[in-house]
């Protein structure tokens, strides 16, 4: 579990930092994407999708609910000492979720503005067909 913990242990760091960590290997994640995009001709899983990269805050709030979280809140219980470690997850995840936000706010509108020019274009063609 130690091993896991060091392994881990840059989610722990302040935002400025892990963020920057957090964009290093997401952006090695995205090369062997497309690799595997090109290579291999596969369809990368989306951690590893450049495609999929707005979706970075989203997967990075479920590696720490999923991962870290568990981790850090199981080695704080028998080691008080980690409990500062876990409390920058926690920060990390209110950032992470807070970029998160943004961007479903963002599909959101898109999607909401998509939805009205099809209704509009929709309601036009009704109109056309009832005036023939």
């Amino acid at each position: 579990m130690m091993m896991t913990a060091c392994d881990l242990s840059a989610i722990t760091k302040p935002w400025e930092v892990q963020s920057k960590v957090a964009l290093s290997v997401a952006a090695e994640f995205w090369e062997q994407g497309d690799l595997e995009r090109t290579v291999l001709e596969q369809q990368p899983i989306p951690m590893m999708d450049r495609n999929k990269a707005a979706e970075l805050p989203k997967l990075q709030c479920g590696f720490i609910d999923f991962v870290c979280t568990f981790v850090y809140k199981e080695f704080s219980r028998f080691h008080p000492q980690i409990t500062p470690m876990l409390d920058g997850i926690l920060n990390n995840r209110k950032e992470w979720n807070a970029k998160k936000e943004e961007y479903e706010a963002k599909l959101k509108v898109i999607e909401e503005e998509k939805a009205a020019k099809e209704a509009a274009s929709g309601s036009k063609g009704a109109v056309i067909l009832w005036n023939n």
